[in-house]
Parts: C-alpha cells; sequence; structure tokens
C-alpha cells in the first residue's frame, strides 16, 4: 500500500515537472531559430539528447521490474504496484518520445544552415 502510493507519488511527481520543463526547451528552441543561434542549437540539443537517454533508461528499468515481478517465482509484488509501475514506465517513455520530437525538430533547424565552402584554386 505504501510503495503503490510513493510510485504513484513520483510518477505524478515526473509528469508535473517534465511538462513546464518541456514546454520551456520548445520555447527556448523557437527562440534560438528565429535568432539563428546555432552554437545554442547544438548545445540545447545536446541536452533534449540526454533527457531522451534519462527518460529511455528509467523506462526500460521499470519494464525490467515489472517483468520481474510477474514472471519470477517467489516474487509477492502485488498486482497494484505493477501496474503502477507499468504506468510510470509508459509515462517515461512518453516523455522520452516527446523530447526526441523536439530533438528532431533542433537537428532539421541545424541541418538547414548553410555551409560555407571554399573553392579550390585550378591552376
Amino acid at each position: 500500500m505504501i510503495t503503490s502510493l510513493i510510485l504513484m507519488t513520483v510518477t505524478l511527481i515526473l509528469a508535473l515537472s517534465m511538462i513546464p520543463r518541456f514546454y520551456w526547451a520548445c520555447h527556448w528552441a523557437a527562440k534560438l531559430e528565429m535568432e539563428q543561434d546555432h552554437e545554442s542549437l547544438r548545445e540545447l540539443l545536446a541536452e533534449q539528447n540526454a533527457w531522451i537517454l534519462r527518460h529511455l533508461g528509467c523506462g526500460l528499468g521499470a519494464i525490467v521490474l515489472v517483468w520481474m515481478a510477474k514472471t519470477l517465482p517467489g516474487m509477492d509484488v502485488p498486482d497494484s504496484l505493477a501496474e503502477l509501475m507499468a504506468i510510470y514506465a509508459a509515462s517515461t517513455l512518453f516523455f522520452s518520445a516527446l523530447e526526441s520530437l523536439l530533438a528532431q525538430r533542433i537537428a532539421l533547424s541545424l541541418a538547414r544552415v548553410p555551409v560555407g565552402v571554399r573553392e579550390r584554386d585550378q591552376d
């Protein structure tokens, strides 16, 4: 009972803290695109990729825990706790997908940056 309550609280805190952070990142990316600040966009892209890895790691870890709780003999994990772990895994994987969409948008913006090319001297 208490572990289910703790896991539900962690899941809600995750959602309530990630939504404003994701909104800020979208707003910041749009601002940097308008200002054509490519170096800051590269830094934001690296930050987004780090968030994607964090979310994927947490989501996959939760999936492994759910799998262990359901399949290993001798594990007396209540079904409600396993369901909450699955909800946590789904929410972290959802945030990973959102972060990856933003990272893709930033990468496309950086790919559109014109690159200067020097011509070789033709002797």
